[in-house]
C-alpha cells in the first residue's frame, strides 16, 4: 500500500489535489474508460480517466464517480484538456459526497508516468520489506539456535512490535511474551503436530499484520517447533530427570547415584483435574524388564510424551500416565513386550497424593498375574485365598486335578494341565480359550472332554469351576504346586 501524501508530493507528475480521500493509502494505480467497469476495477485502487465516454454527456459525470466508487477505488483522477478542460462542479460536489479523493491531471502528464511511478515505488518498498524480513529470520534463526524457546518468542515480538503465546492442543499457555493485553488484531499460526502433542503459535498487535510479518511468524514457529520437539539425547535427559523426580517422590533409593542432587518438582503426567495414573509392570528378568522400559519409551515418543518410570526393585518398574488415560491404551502401549510382563494399573489419584505404598498394592496385586495379563483399576483383589485353611483346601484340589494332568502330560506329550488352566482364566469359552492356546475350539473342547473324565469332574458345575479357579489363582500367587 502507498500513501496518497506520496503521491501528491511526486512535484514532477504535477497533480492536482480537488478533494481529498478518506483513505489514507491506494493498493496501485490503474486506467479505465469503460462505463461499467465493475470488474476489472481492483479494490483500494486510484483510477485515472479522460472521461471520454461521456463526451457531450457532462452531467452522467458525477454518477460515472459514484460507480466507481462502489466497485472499489478509493480515487479518481481525470485527465483533463482533451475532453473536459477542467474537472465539472458536479463532480468535485460528487467526490465530497462520497468521500472519494479526486484530483486533476494536466494535458502534458501522460497517465503511463503516473502509473510507472506508482509501480516502481511499490517495487521499491517491496524489496526494502523482502530485505528486512531476511535480515529478521536470520536473527531469528540465530537466537533459536542458542536453545532458548524464551529468547526467541520476545526476540519475535520485539521485531513485531507485538505479543507472542504459545498454547498447547488443551489450550493451555506453554509460554508467552506477556499476558493477553486485548490488541485489535489477531494471528495464529498451527505448528506441527507431534502423536497426541500439537502447539499453536498465537500473536496479538495494535497494528495490521502485513504479508512480511505472516512470514516472520511462521518462521519463528517453524524454530520454535524444532525447539519443542526435543532431540532424542535432550528426551532421554529429560526421562532420567523424570525418573529421579517420582523416586524420590515416592521414597525409592537411587542406587545408580544416591548422592547425585536434582530438582524433585517436575511435572508429572495429570489430566485436566490433576489426576494421574500409576502403573506397576513386572517382568520374569531384568533383560526383558528393560525391554518393556524401551518399547514404551518408544511407543511415548510417538504420541509426543515423554516417559515417567522409575525402577521399583531388579524385576519392576512403576510408570506414570495421565489419569484420563484408558486401560486398553495403556496395555497397548507395551505393545509386543506385554506378553513377557504382569501389568496392574492403578485407579486416577491426585499427583500431590502418590506414595511408596499406592506402587506395594499395585506390586502386590500384580505378582499372582500370568504372564502377559494385566489387571485393572476395576479388578478386585481375593486376599481371603492366603487363609490357612483356604490355602491347603485349593492346594488338596490342584494335587487332585493339575498335578494329576501335569503327570499325564509328562508321561503322554499333552497339555491338559495348561488347557485348563487357560479354559478356567478364560472364563470356560471355548473360542477364547482356543485363541489363547493357538488350537483349534474342537481340540479345547475335546481336551476339556477328557480332562473332566480323568479328573472326575464336571467344569459346567459351577461351584466345581470357581474352585479351580482360585486354586489356579492362588498357585500363581504363591508359586507352589
Amino acid at each position: 500500500m502507498l500513501e496518497f501524501e506520496w503521491l501528491f508530493n511526486q512535484s514532477a507528475l504535477e497533480i492536482r489535489p480537488i478533494c481529498m480521500p478518506s483513505s489514507a493509502t491506494f493498493s496501485g494505480v490503474q486506467t479505465n474508460e469503460l462505463e461499467d467497469a465493475t470488474e476489472f476495477i481492483k479494490q483500494d485502487s486510484v483510477v485515472l480517466t479522460i472521461a471520454i465516454a461521456f463526451k457531450d454527456r457532462e452531467d452522467e459525470l458525477a454518477k460515472y464517480l459514484t460507480h466507481l466508487a462502489e466497485a472499489g477505488a478509493v480515487a479518481v483522477g481525470i485527465g483533463t484538456g482533451l475532453i473536459f478542460p477542467t474537472v465539472p462542479q458536479s463532480v468535485i460536489d460528487a467526490a465530497h459526497e462520497l468521500g472519494i479523493g479526486l484530483f486533476e491531471v494536466p494535458r502534458p502528464i501522460a497517465f503511463i508516468s503516473i502509473v510507472s511511478a506508482v509501480h516502481q515505488e511499490l517495487n521499491r518498498r517491496n524489496d526494502i520489506a523482502q530485505r528486512r524480513l531476511l535480515d529478521a529470520q536470520e536473527t531469528l534463526t540465530h537466537t533459536a539456535t542458542r536453545g532458548s524457546l524464551t529468547d526467541l518468542l520476545h526476540e519475535t515480538a520485539y521485531l513485531l512490535d507485538g505479543e507472542l503465546r504459545i498454547v498447547n492442543e488443551r489450550g493451555e499457555v506453554v509460554m508467552e511474551t506477556s499476558p493477553p493485553l486485548g490488541h485489535k488484531f489477531f494471528t495464529s499460526y498451527d505448528m506441527t503436530t507431534h502423536g497426541e502433542r500439537s502447539h499453536t503459535l498465537k500473536a496479538e498487535s495494535e497494528h495490521p499484520f502485513s504479508a512480511e510479518d505472516r512470514s516472520l511468524i511462521r518462521h519463528c514457529a517453524g524454530l520454535a517447533d524444532m525447539l519443542l520437539a526435543r532431540p532424542v539425547e535432550l528426551r532421554q535427559a529429560r526421562n532420567e530427570l523424570n525418573s529421579f523426580a517420582l523416586r524420590l517422590t515416592l521414597g525409592l533409593p537411587d542406587a545408580t547415584s544416591p548422592s547425585q542432587t536434582l530438582p524433585a518438582t517436575l511435572d508429572f503426567p495429570r489430566d485436566k483435574d490433576g489426576f494421574t495414573r500409576p502403573v506397576i509392570a513386572l517382568a520374569e528378568d531384568s533383560r526383558s524388564l528393560e525391554r518393556a522400559h524401551n518399547a514404551l519409551d518408544a511407543q511415548l515418543e510417538t504420541h509426543g510424551q515423554f516417559l515417567y518410570t522409575a525402577q521399583f526393585d531388579k524385576h519392576s518398574f512403576v510408570a506414570l500416565f495421565s489419569g484420563d488415560a484408558d486401560t486398553k491404551d495403556i496395555v497397548a502401549m507395551f505393545g509386543n513386550s506385554m506378553r513377557v510382563l504382569r501389568v496392574a494399573i492403578g485407579k486416577r489419584i491426585a499427583s500431590t497424593e502418590l506414595a511408596f505404598d499406592h506402587v506395594q498394592e499395585l506390586l502386590d496385586r500384580a505378582r499372582p498375574l500370568p504372564l502377559g495379563e494385566y489387571l485393572s483399576p476395576h479388578s478386585q483383589n481375593m486376599p481371603w485365598l492366603n487363609a490357612s485353611a483356604v490355602r491347603k483346601a485349593l492346594a488338596s484340589r490342584r494335587r487332585e486335578t493339575i498335578n494329576v494332568l501335569r503327570t499325564i502330560d509328562a508321561e503322554s506329550n499333552s497339555d491338559l494341565a495348561r488347557t485348563l488352566t487357560v479354559y478356567l482364566r478364560k472364563g470356560g469359552q471355548l473360542n477364547q480359550t482356543a485363541e489363547a492356546l493357538n488350537v483349534h475350539r474342537h481340540t479345547v473342547r475335546n481336551r476339556v472332554a477328557h480332562i473332566e473324565k480323568v479328573c472326575e469332574i464336571d467344569l459346567s458345575e459351577p461351584t466345581v469351576f470357581a474352585e479351580l479357579l482360585f486354586a489356579v489363582v492362588q498357585e500363581s500367587a504363591s508359586g507352589s504346586d
